[in-house]
């Protein structure tokens, strides 16, 4: 399914991933759009140490308790709790990707419940977050490749654009993992194929809790 943030919810995300933290250039970008003003970033460098609690990998795979998830866990455990607040969620990095990759598409969102009993025994969704997002009917991945979907959102010169720069890449030996590379890469890819067909052609509903 494609989903969609319902317009008329003011529900708020914690962000403890924002790109000016992890480059140098979105420093200077974020300057010229005024995207974040000094406020916010004094308000980030105080969850400072939160956040790298909050980052810490993994030390043993198969461990039965993973002493890295505590802060995460309890941070988690404050979102669910304080149901008078708009922050319905946090938002992080991927560890599978390179930290310092820029953009939307690398971050993961987690969205606890925020429910009682009697609403986890009456719904099978969580009443809150039902309220935010519309949803598209669920399609099979194998059935959506057959459909030879033409966005009409970007046109042939992006994507060809997308390619001579690869190239170009290549030819300065400045490309390496195709990995690393998928967030610029990301409109050549079927993932946005598929993404805008089911954006552009279905319908978007809420479901019901």
């Amino acid at each position: 399914s494609a989903y969609k943030i319902d317009k008329n919810n003011d529900s708020k995300v914690l962000n403890i991933g924002p790109d000016f933290l992890y480059k140098q250039r979105s420093i200077l970008e974020s300057k010229r759009k005024n995207k974040y003003d000094f406020n916010t970033k004094l308000s980030y460098l105080a969850l400072w140490p939160l956040i790298i609690a909050c980052n810490y990998l993994k030390k043993y795979d198969n461990a039965s308790f993973v002493q890295e998830y505590i802060i995460p866990n309890l941070l988690m455990q404050w979102i669910s709790r304080n149901s008078n607040e708009n922050v319905v969620g946090i938002a992080y990095r991927s560890t599978k990707l390179p930290a310092n990759a820029l953009g939307s598409r690398g971050i993961n969102v987690v969205l606890p419940p925020k429910v009682r009993y009697e609403e986890m025994a009456n719904n099978e969704f969580c009443p809150n977050l039902a309220k935010i997002f519309k949803f598209t009917l669920p399609v099979s991945w194998q059935v959506l490749k057959t459909v030879e979907y033409v966005p009409e959102s970007v046109a042939q010169s992006d994507r060809e654009n997308l390619s001579r720069r690869l190239r170009r890449r290549k030819n300065r030996e400045l490309t390496g993992s195709i990995d690393d590379e998928i967030l610029n890469i990301y409109n050549l890819t079927d993932f946005y194929k598929l993404e805008t067909c089911m954006d552009e052609i279905q319908v978007y509903a809420h479901i019901k809790p």
